[in-house]
């Protein structure tokens, strides 16, 4: 895997992920095509398009790339976002698809609308980046210390200012999360964290016992589950650690609900990627009905990293 698709709108999130795309160097990647979209679905896009600005825009970040040791491409499209990614994926036998959570035209929610189908359709992993957006320390004193008597004509200014836009884990290989429910699918996921990053100062390796699942007629085999569980997990830390052994490497067995669970470890730990294969057995399966892995997406504080499995011919 030597070659990513960089997904860019051109905005400030997009400038984010460029600035820091120094780190992608941890999974081999030595060249980077940054794909911008004309989004046929967007009026707006259409309103605001220009083409010789946008050629200035995407050739800055470009050359930002190249400073930073990447072989580097740039793509002016129009189409689909989440179509065209996907397609200039074929064509440049891209090894990863990179795209943020949010942005100022197809990322604009906290998962966006191209953001979602991306991670729902990708043939190849793809590598979500979280930011953190929040108003300027001064912008706040500001607003405090505004007369109410004006609130609603401030407030009206306050919201046109561009928020601070920042990736919250800038360091993507710290601590990694893997979260495991032992089928094909996460075994997928975890060989392919073992064969494509490195360094990896700290790993840590999650598997869930679903309290739904469970709770209403297998409770009396949780003993027996956590027994069985914990070796598979035991496993996996001698497999990775024969590969990595400067890699930490923690264990986590819980009982509960994933959803709840895995953003919050995300959080409590500051976890700076998680890693998910694409379906599996329990909970990972539910990913296309966008349950965990989508609620994940949503929620979490820690980049994304999600390894589609591909069926052996």
């Amino acid at each position: 895997m030597k070659t990513a698709i960089l997904g860019t709108d051109l905005s400030a999130p997009s400038d984010r992920i460029i600035e820091n795309s120094i780190e992608f160097k941890l999974f081999g990647i030595e060249k980077i095509i940054l794909v911008f979209v004309l989004n046929l679905r967007s009026i707006e896009d259409f309103g605001d398009y220009n083409l010789e600005s946008a050629q200035v825009k995407i050739d800055l970040q470009k050359d930002h790339l190249v400073g930073l040791g990447f072989q580097a491409e740039t793509r002016i499209v129009m189409g689909v976002p989440a179509n065209e990614i996907m397609r200039q994926v074929k064509i440049n036998h891209a090894g990863l698809v990179i795209i943020g959570s949010r942005g100022n035209t197809w990322t604009k929610s906290t998962l966006g609308e191209t953001a979602s189908e991306v991670l729902h359709n990708m043939k190849c992993p793809v590598l979500m980046m979280a930011f953190d957006n929040k108003p300027a320390e001064k912008q706040q004193k500001e607003l405090k210390k505004e007369d109410l008597r004006h609130f609603e004509k401030y407030l009206q200014k306050f919201r046109k200012q561009q928020p601070i836009i920042e990736i919250k884990q800038k360091k993507i290989n710290q601590h990694v999360l893997l979260t495991t429910d032992f089928s094909d699918f996460s075994g997928n996921a975890f060989q392919w964290l073992k064969n494509q990053l490195a360094p990896l100062p700290m790993l840590t390796l999650m598997h869930i016992q679903d309290i739904v699942k469970i709770s209403k007629h297998l409770e009396d085999k949780l003993e027996e589950f956590n027994r069985i569980d914990s070796a598979r997990l035991e496993q996996l830390k001698e497999e990775f650690a024969r590969v990595h052994p400067e890699t930490e490497i923690r264990i986590v067995l819980e009982y509960g609900i994933p959803k709840q669970l895995i953003p919050l470890y995300i959080k409590d730990n500051q976890v700076t990627m998680t890693v998910m294969g694409s379906q599996g057995r329990g909970f990972i399966s539910e990913f296309f009905l966008g349950s965990v892995s989508l609620w994940v997406a949503r929620q979490t504080e820690s980049n994304l990293l999600i390894v589609p499995f591909k069926q052996k011919p």
